[in-house]
């Protein structure tokens, strides 16, 4: 195993039992309790944000606590973890990953079928956005400043499932029209969500997954 893999696994954890603790069907003591609850659906969402921000900051500090870049309660010191085969995984390269992997969406990058990352932003409703939540896949419009063609955007909601008016979310992004496209995006760039002529919300290019679309620097 290498530290990669080592934080993979952590990462991977942690989207699990998120949708272990929110499944229906499963019988563990955390599920059962949620179950209990009876939340509707916006707030079992909202509960689903707080679980995900939760694991996350605990596992991403553990991992940082093991390589000793962080306190693990009142104590901070390098530890020196093998896996069965002897190859030392601690060192200096768990905290680099770490952040690749919690902050900056690398499991996405390196797995998505998805032309870009985006940061949205949803209006309100009473800004003029949408009234009800967008559901994952949810393919609203996509506007670029520089061009009058409007395009598909088939969004993929990073550790969420809905995305209610006035929410901003992480979302993987396919573009119906690539080639249309093609050597014109940056990372940084700014585009419009739209339902037709209305404008529902905003979007800032992360991370572009699809070379094919990016700008050549010059």
């Amino acid at each position: 195993m290498t530290p990669e893999e080592f934080v993979k696994n952590f990462y991977l954890e942690r989207k699990n039992l998120v949708d272990l603790y929110l499944s229906a069907d499963n019988e563990t003591d955390v599920s059962k309790l949620i179950g209990e609850l009876q939340l509707d659906e916006e707030k079992t969402e909202r509960l689903r944000q707080i679980l995900n921000g939760t694991l996350r900051d605990a596992f991403y500090t553990t991992l940082l606590g093991l390589d000793g870049s962080a306190k693990i309660g009142e104590r901070q010191e390098t530890y020196k973890i093998e896996d069965e085969n002897g190859n030392e995984l601690t060192g200096g390269e768990i905290e680099s990953y770490a952040w690749e992997y919690f902050h900056n969406n690398k499991f996405e990058l390196d797995n998505s079928k998805a032309d870009f990352i985006a940061t949205l932003t949803y209006k309100t409703t009473e800004q003029g956005g949408r009234k009800t939540a967008a559901k994952n896949g949810y393919s609203p419009q996509v506007k670029f400043d520089f061009d009058e063609m409007q395009t598909s955007g088939q969004q993929t909601f990073i550790d969420r499932e809905l995305v209610f008016p006035g929410d901003t979310v992480d979302a993987e992004i396919k573009i119906l029209s690539v080639d249309h496209f093609a050597n014109r995006l940056t990372e940084k760039m700014q585009f419009e969500l739209r339902e037709g002529v209305t404008i529902i919300g905003t979007g800032l290019i992360k991370q572009i997954i699809n070379n094919k679309l990016k700008k050549a620097s010059r």
